[in-house]
């Protein structure tokens, strides 16, 4: 289930991440990561998921809501999960995301475009495991550095990495490296959807197991935040031991065989 994609409020909010690397291309200056037509569609998480879906790659059905009216007709079965189209870092997501019937939906759904300004993605709850999965390269060069499993402890938020949640993540989650077979799929479909995006350098996939246990995409960040101990991507790699500086090195090396295919590194 899905819906056109409308922009009657917020729209520089979803371009923001496009503009440095359009200006960049404008003046011909090398960068690293993704160029900014895929950080401008991968920020949209209702543009992304429809073009991921097209590819064949299992998502959650999904309903963009810019109005009151976009609710009408509503067919998903609840739960469901309701978050900012294009927010960060979690941002927007709480307890009250996942909504249980119809008539707590109207009143999330008007609270997240008044609060963010911009439209809401609601889409079926996933009731499995969520992973994280970091990447490094570009095109058939990318390669899956680590399956992160986010586990959420008692006191945490339930049902969802909130931004409560990863905000105090010491405290509320606890993190794993998944090794088993579901692990080994969440990664194939975590490279699938970089490769088909042409995303670049490095980043992350996040995706949910349903409730017969099938990965599911819920959406790629190809600008993963790199704070030196707070970010997910830095927290996996540290996991799998790769230091922080390290890490920038691989991204920048990346950037440079992109530019130079037949350079030595």
């Amino acid at each position: 289930m899905g819906s056109g994609i409308q922009h009657r409020r917020g729209n520089e909010r979803i371009q923001r991440e496009s503009q440095v690397p359009a200006l960049l291309d404008a003046y011909e200056i090398a960068y690293t990561f993704s160029d900014a037509l895929i950080l401008g569609l991968t920020l949209h998480k209702g543009l992304a998921k429809h073009v991921v879906r097209d590819m064949g790659i299992h998502t959650p059905d999904f309903l963009v809501v810019d109005g009151d009216a976009d609710l009408d007709g509503f067919r998903l079965p609840f739960p469901v999960f309701a978050k900012p189209v294009a927010g960060g870092s979690s941002m927007g997501i709480s307890r009250a995301s996942k909504v249980p019937h119809r008539q707590a939906l109207l009143p999330i759904c008007r609270a997240l475009r008044e609060k963010f300004r911009q439209p809401v993605l609601v889409e079926s709850f996933l009731p499995g495991r969520e992973f994280t999965v970091g990447i490094i390269g570009t095109g058939w060069a990318a390669r899956a550095i680590g399956v992160l499993e986010i586990l959420l402890r008692p006191d945490a938020e339930p049902d969802a990495y909130s931004f409560t949640n990863k905000r105090d993540y010491e405290t509320l989650v606890r993190y794993r490296l998944a090794d088993d077979v579901s692990a080994g799929q969440v990664a194939d479909l975590a490279l699938r959807v970089w490769r088909r995006l042409n995303c670049r350098d490095a980043g992350r996939v996040d995706i949910r197991l349903d409730e017969s246990r099938r990965p599911s995409f819920l959406e790629v960040n190809p600008l993963a935040g790199l704070h030196p101990r707070h970010s997910d991507l830095v927290i996996l790699c540290r996991m799998v031991g790769i230091e922080f500086e390290q890490l920038l090195q691989m991204i920048v090396e990346s950037a440079e065989r992109r530019r130079n295919p037949g350079a030595r590194m």
